[in-house]
């Protein structure tokens, strides 16, 4: 997204160190160009940097002499897809995940549902073993050849003595009456809702939300791409509506079994998850930002109320640290010269609150219709203040172009200063590529940081306007990203960060991760007008557990400092903020964290998890059952009681690749 914004004049241009520059340059308080702001104390500074051989010059708008950081271009990154797990990694515990498709792939949705929650799971092709586990996935829908008569009877058992079954219908008549239903219709209809019933309502109590209850599918006109199936429903007191389509038909049924329950599902998750998470929405949004948005969220959160209920000593990883409710990710674009020194009073104001941003530099150094080259040796020193006030700082592109997500991919050959993409208009680039806008601006943020001494590598990218290009995360993650925010809320319609996928039709999980854009400072009203209306957004996410990312541009301060100011003293209770980077880093960690087994030891009345997580973590919380009373043991672990009765288990720093047992206490009458 863009500011408006005055361009700067060719003489503040020509003043800006042409010719050697100083051999240091230093930030502090008494820094003439740094704003003051009421209340906003600047600390003092011990940043110095270096620009004794910085020699620029001008070449057709081009600044010259720069200086750069070499960024490598890896081969093409392979990133581990859904494969099966080993039998003696099953857990009871963990959700058995029966793949019923002969490609293993299908069950990319069932990841894309259980990782972002948390949810241990197992994935198999043995019947058996899937219903060994107290909560068992059929995925995609099964046929007859899947099963034995014998299997199908073990599973009756399986599900009468306590087990939990989620499936979609198919054709194995045993299925069907198991899940109460007779029959069903593919896509009767077009629909284009999902809505819960008031039972629906009462079975997933994460679904408090009207925008949670009333469950958009897709826009009219988009039916041709909606696959649905209106559930035949069998007449029984033992068998639940939970929601419906738009046409009244059932949309999702329970069916008591039993000890045990089955829920059979007329949506698809490689619609309702994957497709949305790759930008397809089909104009399911009811808003582009600045909205509490969760159409792909409530799919995931139906599998978590079930897994909290069903499981007994049931343990997930929370979607927050240190036991937080949620997460309010601060983040701020740098389109404008004069947006960098502003961004010392944010910093420093973000300091003071105990919290921190990441900032993302927009690295113009060619003059065109947007703008002048800003992007100025002067920058080095803010970039390495931004640093020692606690902040991060990412990449917001080269040409912070309206049509990124059209440039050629490039072929990562792209260096500075040859690389020189022009905005002849507002709306047209000349020269980009996706390459260059991510290697060129990486190399000159971490080229600049090295004048002030500080080795940086830049991970985080976000697309100038959130023009996302469908190739990001493989070309990115060639180039050493970690972490994009160009999605917009209406464009996924999830609030949870998730694995990005690499486009249609292959849709392969890749190394980098999303964290979308919630809410934005520039649409109006004004955002000192709306604080009340994002506290609200930020109160929805945090019942769930999810973050909500902001994105304020600091071209003014007056009334964007002060809502973000007022925001921060007037967040939900247990919502933390932080910087983007920091909760990514955080993230990352968490979905690389393996919980390797859930056990329970009934005369000892304790319950043991053991967890590895691949790298360093710290903040890493368990949800637990309000059956644990006390943690034992790691030292430094602490129980904190939720609302709801239940519990989460915050750990102590983590160390990476070693395995950590938490042992807790459990109090029998609570089960």
């Amino acid at each position: 997204m863009t500011s408006r914004r005055p361009l700067l004049s060719l003489a503040i241009f020509s003043s800006l160190c042409f010719g050697a520059c100083s051999s240091a340059e230093v930030v502090d308080e008494t820094d003439p160009n740094i704003p003051t702001y009421p209340g906003v104390v600047i600390p003092p500074t011990k940043v110095t940097c270096d620009t004794k051989k910085v020699v620029l010059a001008s070449r057709d708008g081009v600044v010259l002499g720069l200086p750069t950081k070499d960024v490598p271009v890896s081969m093409p990154v392979l990133t581990q897809q859904t494969m099966k797990t080993p039998p003696e990694k099953h857990f009871r515990k963990a959700v058995g995940v029966l793949n019923v498709s002969p490609n293993i792939r299908d069950v990319q949705a069932v990841e894309h549902v259980l990782r972002p929650m948390g949810i241990p799971y197992a994935i198999t092709t043995s019947p058996k073993l899937s219903w060994q586990h107290d909560l068992v996935i059929f995925f995609p829908e099964a046929y007859p050849e899947n099963f034995d008569t014998d299997e199908l009877e073990t599973l009756q058992t399986a599900i009468e003595t306590g087990g939990t079954l989620i499936l979609k219908p198919g054709d194995v008549v045993a299925l069907k009456a198991l899940g109460g239903i007779t029959g069903y219709q593919f896509n009767k209809a077009p629909h284009y809702r999902v809505e819960l019933t008031s039972e629906g309502r009462s079975e997933f109590p994460s679904l408090d939300h009207v925008n949670e209850r009333s469950i958009p599918l897709g826009a009219n006109g988009a039916a041709l791409h909606l696959n649905s199936w209106s559930l035949d429903v069998v007449t029984s007191p033992e068998v639940t509506v939970l929601a419906r389509f738009d046409d009244g038909t059932a949309a999702i049924v329970k069916r008591n079994v039993g000890k045990g329950v089955v829920y059979t599902y007329g949506v698809d998750w490689r619609d309702t998850v994957l497709r949305n998470q790759i930008g397809y929405s089909l104009g399911g949004a009811r808003s582009y930002i600045n909205v509490f948005e969760p159409a792909t969220d409530v799919w995931m959160l139906m599998v978590r109320d079930i897994y909290d209920r069903r499981v007994p000593f049931g343990v997930r990883l929370h979607s927050a640290p240190d036991a937080a409710r949620g997460t309010l990710l601060l983040s701020h674009d740098l389109d404008w010269g004069p947006s960098y020194e502003n961004s010392v009073v944010y910093a420093a104001d973000e300091r003071a609150r105990g919290v921190s941003a990441t900032y993302f530099a927009h690295t113009k150094y060619v003059r065109d219709a947007q703008d002048e080259g800003f992007f100025l040796p002067n920058r080095a020193p803010l970039l390495a203040r931004f640093l020692e006030l606690g902040a991060t700082v990412g990449s917001h592109t080269v040409a912070h172009s309206k049509i990124l997500d059209q440039f050629p991919l490039g072929d990562g050959r792209e260096l500075y200063p040859t690389y020189a993409p022009v905005n002849p208009t507002k709306f047209t680039t000349t020269g980009g590529t996706l390459f260059g806008e991510g290697r060129v601006s990486k190399s000159l943020i971490d080229g600049f940081l090295g004048l002030c001494n500080v080795q940086h590598d830049v991970v985080s990218f976000r697309a100038g306007e959130l023009a996302y290009h469908l190739a990001t995360p493989e070309t990115l993650e060639r180039l050493g990203y970690r972490y994009d925010s160009s999605r917009a809320i209406g464009e996924v319609l999830t609030n949870f960060p998730y694995r990005l996928m690499t486009n249609w039709p292959d849709g392969l999980d890749t190394s980098m991760f999303e964290f979308p854009v919630t809410l934005e400072d520039e649409l109006p009203p004004r955002i000192d007008e709306r604080v009340d209306a994002m506290v609200a957004v930020i109160e929805a996410n945090a019942n769930n557990g999810a973050p909500t990312t902001l994105l304020i541009h600091p071209n003014v301060l007056d009334y964007k400092l002060e809502a973000q100011q007022k925001l921060l003293t007037s967040l939900p209770a247990g919502v933390t903020a932080m910087g983007l980077e920091p909760f990514a880093e955080f993230w990352r960690a968490r979905d690389e964290t393996h919980i390797d087994a859930v056990d329970y030891d009934w005369a000892a009345e304790q319950v043991i998890v053991k967890l590895t997580p691949k790298w360093a973590v710290t903040g890493l919380t368990l949800r637990v059952g309000a059956e644990v009373d006390s943690v034992l043991y790691p030292a430094g672990a602490r129980l904190v009681g939720r609302p709801d009765g239940s519990a989460f288990v915050a750990l102590p720093p983590l160390k990476a690749n070693e395995q950590t047992t938490v042992l807790m206490h459990f109090a029998p009458e609570k089960i």
